[in-house]
């Protein structure tokens, strides 16, 4: 697991030094809604920057097919010492940031003190599946829940804001719902989860969030008039000086509405312009050659660390011997299977298949079978594409070809 992590440092760094640094461009030039999904870049870069090519893999069996390994012990055992320690660690933080959010939105929400009010009070339709509450213990409009989700207003919404204000924000809420952010939130607290040791994680996941009430502001006010600009840059004045700098919120009109960010938010509003054709596509244009570039330094990367192992011997812990099928033994057949599969980290073997038997299908099963069952000393690094031959002979005179490694089978 901490391995993974570890690959996935240099793409994810990449990524999100991209989006942070050209951020004010990307505002400015893209818009926020279009800013916004391009934080879909760094999921999607990290699955692609992990996936195989096949034609990248077809080389590297011709690599292995002549190659050996070898793990010395006082490799393995440092390497060992430090994963352990470092799984350890990583564990101990994943766990409590896990246990600190999921206490805290317990407190949250027992305190909540909720009211269910009729959705006719509120000066717009809201979507059937939204439930609507007032709390006297919140001081912004809000989403929680994540199965059944609910609308929440503070007790003195209608005071507060006008009418036009009052569908303005809840249009800003509406918005969140229709997208599904709450659980585009839940997997961005994921990616911190795993990646809490990186400082730009952090920063990444508190620009998302920002983004996402920027990109809704721009939505809500797409084909809106002037004066309804107007009026929601004074809606984010209001919920800014209503709400006391401790108060706790969950995805809010005012989520991480600190002055700083309300002021962003309102420039926003202000200087919001429509992007041009051409700078939409010379964005997709990017996006597509980034993702390409992750992609090839992805399997690069994996050469590379294959390359690392060519000086080492793959040395198995444990093997268990394939049974000879019954019906070949009665018939006196014997033959040879060739099986290519993969060495995980931990010396565990994986993605077995043939590539070659003679007589075929005759000893395919019970070598997968038995070769499933090894087990290989520790590497650090998974070893892909490794072969082995498996020779069936109802006797040890049988002579047969040795093709990579030589294990002779008896009856």
């Amino acid at each position: 697991m901490i391995n993974t992590l570890f690959t996935l440092l240099l793409p994810l760094t990449l990524l999100l030094t991209i989006l942070l640094v050209g951020h004010k461009w990307l505002i400015h030039y893209l818009g926020a809604s279009t800013t916004y999904l391009l934080w879909l870049v760094v999921p999607l870069g990290l699955v692609i920057y992990s996936l195989p090519l096949p034609w990248q893999q077809n080389s590297l069996s011709k690599i292995f097919e002549i190659k050996r390994y070898l793990i010395t012990p006082t490799v393995e055992l440092q390497q060992s010492l430090s994963l352990y320690w470092a799984f350890y660690v990583w564990l101990i933080v994943a766990a409590a940031m896990i246990t600190y959010g999921l206490l805290t939105y317990h407190i949250f929400n027992k305190h909540l003190q909720l009211t269910a009010i009729n959705k006719s009070m509120v000066p717009l339709v809201l979507p059937a599946n939204i439930l609507l509450f007032q709390s006297t213990a919140t001081y912004s409009p809000m989403l929680v829940g994540l199965v059944e989700q609910k609308l929440i207003i503070p007790e003195d919404f209608f005071e507060l804001y006008s009418s036009e204000q009052q569908k303005l924000i809840l249009e800003h809420e509406i918005c969140h719902f229709d997208r599904n952010d709450i659980y585009w939130n839940l997997v961005a607290l994921t990616f911190l989860t795993l990646f809490w040791f990186h400082p730009l994680a952090w920063l990444g996941y508190f620009r998302f969030r920002q983004d996402q009430e920027l990109s809704c502001d721009q939505l809500v006010l797409a084909r809106k008039p002037k004066e309804s600009r107007i009026n929601y840059s004074k809606a984010l004045l209001v919920a800014a000086q209503s709400t006391p700098s401790l108060a706790f919120a969950q995805l809010s009109f005012k989520k991480y509405g600190d002055k700083k960010m309300m002021l962003e938010r309102i420039n926003n509003l202000r200087t919001s312009q429509k992007t041009s054709k051409l700078i939409l596509a010379t964005a997709i244009l990017t996006t597509v050659t980034l993702l390409s570039g992750l992609s090839y330094a992805g399997n690069q990367q994996e050469s590379l660390g294959d390359k690392v192992a060519e000086s080492v011997h793959l040395q198995p812990m444990q093997r268990v011997n394939p049974h000879y099928p019954a019906e070949a033994a009665k018939n006196n057949i014997e033959g040879s299977v060739v099986l290519k599969f993969d060495v995980m980290a931990d010396g565990t073997v994986e993605n077995v298949e043939v590539v070659n038997a003679k007589p075929a299908y005759v000893f395919d099963q019970a070598a997968l079978t038995a070769l499933k069952q090894w087990k290989y000393s520790a590497t650090g690094h998974t070893v892909k594409s490794a072969l082995v031959q498996l020779d069936f002979s109802m006797d040890e005179s049988t002579k047969h070809e040795n093709l990579i490694e030589r294990i002779q089978i008896t009856k």
